[in-house]
């Protein structure tokens, strides 16, 4: 009997950390419904534009070609300016109590300029691996490989590491206090189902796109990413 009670209490407990997760995703999906609003209809604008309009493919190859040109640093740069400098704007026009202090701000323009770095090198190889072409094999090749590997075992949980970090004061000493068995749980489970809500339909419409435009599609879906993550994690800048 005692065996069925702690199991049954395991389930629930299971159970309330689910919904929890849940119910912070929604929350920050909410809070951000303007500027995902807009958000989303640029990235649709994007993806009809290259495929249904001649001017838009012409203006969206020669961003490529210029991606391309400058690499990684059109990755580090052009990542931290979607994913720290535009939300944070975005969090002083609508948000002002979840305006970032200097150091978050800082801070997340080395760490979303890092992952730019990373999330290129991920296209880059995906493209060597999978292939170029935006055959629906292809492109659910690359979905199932970004959503169920590269998220859930190193986005998810590096990305949760270094926001627990930032909250907790940029101390290794108290981030390494802070990591007990329930991190995962309690802190990047929900940034994993968030990061499943956003992503999913957006890396379909990134890996429909050339290799060299994945970047820049990316980047306007990680402005939306950026703002819930405001809201999941992040205190006020008075805090």
């Amino acid at each position: 009997m005692a065996f069925v009670d702690t199991a049954s209490a395991g389930g629930h407990a299971a159970r309330m950390l689910l919904r929890d997760a849940v119910v912070q995703g929604l929350r920050a999906a909410r809070a951000n419904v303007r500027p995902g609003l807009i958000l989303w209809a640029m990235a649709l604008l994007v993806v009809g534009g290259y495929y249904f309009s001649h001017q838009a493919r012409a203006a969206l190859d020669a961003l490529a070609a210029f991606k391309e040109r400058w690499g990684y640093g059109f990755a580090i740069v052009s990542t931290a300016l979607w994913g720290a400098v535009i939300p944070s704007v975005f969090l002083r026009l609508f948000h002002r109590k979840h305006m970032l202090s200097l150091g978050s701000f800082i801070f997340l323009v080395v760490f979303w300029g890092c992952k730019g770095a990373e999330v290129n090198w991920l296209y880059e190889v995906l493209a060597r691996v999978v292939g170029t072409d935006s055959s629906l094999r292809t492109v659910l090749i690359k979905c199932s490989l970004d959503q169920l590997l590269y998220g859930p075992l190193w986005a998810v949980p590096t990305l949760a590491l270094a926001y627990l970090w930032r909250d907790k004061g940029f101390s290794w000493r108290r981030t390494w206090a802070a990591l007990d068995r329930h991190f995962y749980e309690t802190t990047a489970l929900p940034m994993l189902l968030a990061n499943w809500g956003v992503w999913i339909p957006t890396v379909a419409a990134i890996y429909a796109l050339p290799t060299g435009l994945q970047l820049p599609m990316q980047n306007l879906a990680l402005c939306l990413w950026s703002l819930m993550l405001a809201f999941m994690t992040g205190k006020p800048a008075t805090a």
